[in-house]
């Protein structure tokens, strides 16, 4: 009976820590971004709406996708934007009030059907006081395809081609606010920059998302 007991109250205890985590990273959510982006010290911006959501499973499976619409002021051109990141969340600890968790992931992404992007990355998030959230994503990522904008150009050298394969990385903190487990407001910084690329490329974007928590 003790050993019966002792197995039902450890696996309670997994459920409960998948439990706080879900609390918020299942969502759906509106999304604006302002992204400054620096070619050679040249910079243009472009401003970018969209939608998106996240889902983690009691069994700590974990996925967020979105999908952008980017208006750019000048040189760049527009273009739409379509990510997914899936992984699997390792809990350490976990309460009603706090937890922390590890997410490695892989990731994939379309720039107007035609410019395709993939990598891998890793993102610790942190509760606390019950309702706030902090994150850290940090990933590797390759580019490649055929996209035929002013952006891939100035990125290339100014090859419109953008056959060549590029690299980069990126790191993104993130915090996020739940108001009675229901509604979520975030705000995060996005720095993306090439390791290969012709010339010196730097991305700084920075996103507001409202949502609804499920």
């Amino acid at each position: 009976m003790k050993k019966i007991l002792a197995v039902l109250l450890a696996t309670t205890s997994i459920v409960t820590f998948a439990d706080t985590f879900q609390d918020f990273n299942n969502n759906l959510y509106a999304s604006y971004q302002y992204n400054n982006i620096n070619v050679n010290n040249v910079s243009d911006y472009t401003n970018g709406y969209g939608i998106g959501g996240t889902f983690q499973s009691k069994d700590n499976v974990w996925v967020n996708a979105n999908v952008m619409n980017q208006s750019a002021s000048n040189d760049f051109g527009d273009y739409t934007a379509a990510n997914i990141r899936a992984g699997y969340a390792f809990q350490f600890f976990g309460d009603d009030d706090s937890g922390f968790q590890v997410i490695p992931y892989v990731a994939f992404g379309d720039i107007n059907n035609a410019n395709y992007a993939w990598g891998v990355g890793v993102q610790p998030e942190y509760r606390l006081l019950s309702s706030l959230k902090v994150s850290l994503g940090m990933g590797i990522q390759g580019y490649d395809g055929n996209v035929n904008n002013s952006m891939t150009a100035a990125i290339n050298g100014g090859n419109n081609c953008g056959c060549a394969t590029t690299f980069g990385y990126n790191v993104n903190p993130e915090v996020q606010y739940d108001i009675a487990k229901t509604v979520m407001l975030s705000a995060g910084y996005n720095f993306v920059s090439t390791f290969n690329a012709q010339n010196s490329t730097a991305q700084n974007a920075f996103t507001a998302k409202v949502g609804y928590l499920f």
